[in-house]
C-alpha cells in the first residue's frame, strides 16, 4: 500500500500544526504533531492477534484463547497511558477534531508495516442519538484522515442500531451481552475491510463490529485502533518479576 505522494508533499511543505497538540508549546510542523520533549508511548509489544500492549515475550497476550475473536487481526499504534489518554479524550468528548490528523500518522504508520491486503476502510458507527449529542463520530474522522493517505476509499459500512448503555463499569462478557445485535450492515462490504476505532478497550465494540461485517459477507477483516488499553501483568508475572529482580 502507497502513500499518496501528493499527501506528502503538501504535508511536508505545508504542515498544519505550530503548537504540540500534548504540551501546547510553539513547534516546527510536523505529521505527528509532538514537540521534541513529547512522545507517546509506542505499543511495540503487542499480541499478535488482538494487537494490545502483552506482557512478556511470547506471541499472544493473556485474554486472546478465552473468547471467539471475529477480526482477523488486529493493531493499536499507541498504548492507552498518559497523553495518548488525554489526547483520545480530547478528541472524543472536547470537541477538538483537529486532532485526528496527527492521530491518524500513528495509523498511518502500522497500516503500511502491516502485510494486509484491503479493499477500503470503515469504522465503528455511533447511535444516532449519540452522534447527534457529540456532533461528530471520532472514528469516522479518524478513518477519512487514514483514507486521506491511502489508494483505498473510506466507506461506510454499518450502523448502530441500537443505543446501548455505558460500558465503563461492565466486564468484557457483561460488554459483550450488551452489544449484540447493536450494529447492522448497511451495505455489502468488499471482501477485504480494516474498521478503525479510537481505542480498544476490551475489544468487545470491534469484535461485534466484525462478527456483523462478516455476516453481511466481509471474509477478511483487520480493526486498527489509534491506542488499546495495555494488558495488566497477572500477579504470576509480578511474582516473577520480583524474583529476577532479587536475582540480579
Amino acid at each position: 500500500m502507497k502513500r499518496s505522494i501528493v499527501s506528502e508533499i503538501i504535508q511536508t511543505l505545508y504542515p498544519d500544526d505550530i503548537k504540540c497538540i500534548v504540551c501546547g508549546r510553539e513547534m516546527h510542523g510536523n505529521r505527528y504533531g509532538l514537540c521534541g520533549d513529547c512522545k507517546l508511548e509506542i505499543n511495540d509489544n503487542y499480541c499478535v492477534r488482538c494487537g494490545r500492549h502483552k506482557v512478556g515475550v511470547g506471541d499472544y497476550c493473556g485474554t486472546c484463547s478465552d473468547h471467539v475473536l471475529y477480526f482477523d487481526e488486529a493493531r493499536s499504534a499507541v498504548n492507552y497511558v498518559g497523553d495518548a489518554k488525554e489526547i483520545v479524550q480530547r478528541l472524543k468528548y472536547g470537541s477538538a477534531r483537529y486532532l485526528a490528523r496527527p492521530m491518524s500518522q500513528y495509523l498511518l504508520d502500522v497500516l503500511l508495516l502491516s502485510d494486509w491486503d484491503i479493499d477500503c476502510i470503515t469504522f465503528v458507527p455511533l447511535h444516532k442519538k449519540r452522534q447527534r449529542k457529540r456532533g461528530y463520530n471520532q472514528a469516522e474522522l479518524l478513518a477519512k484522515e487514514l483514507a486521506s493517505h491511502v489508494d483505498v476509499p473510506c466507506l461506510k459500512l454499518l450502523e448502530k442500531v441500537r443505543a446501548t448503555k455505558n460500558q465503563t463499569n461492565l466486564d468484557r462478557n457483561e460488554r459483550m451481552e450488551n452489544l449484540r445485535g447493536a450494529f447492522e450492515a448497511v451495505t455489502a462490504p468488499p471482501k477485504h475491510v480494516v474498521i478503525i476505532d479510537d481505542v480498544m478497550t476490551t475489544g468487545s465494540t470491534l469484535n461485534e463490529c466484525c462478527k456483523t461485517l462478516k455476516k453481511a459477507g466481509a471474509t477478511v477483516v483487520y480493526a486498527l485502533t489509534f491506542a488499546s488499553v495495555p494488558e495488566r501483568p497477572s500477579l504470576d508475572t509480578k511474582v516473577q518479576n520480583i524474583a529476577d529482580f532479587g536475582n540480579k
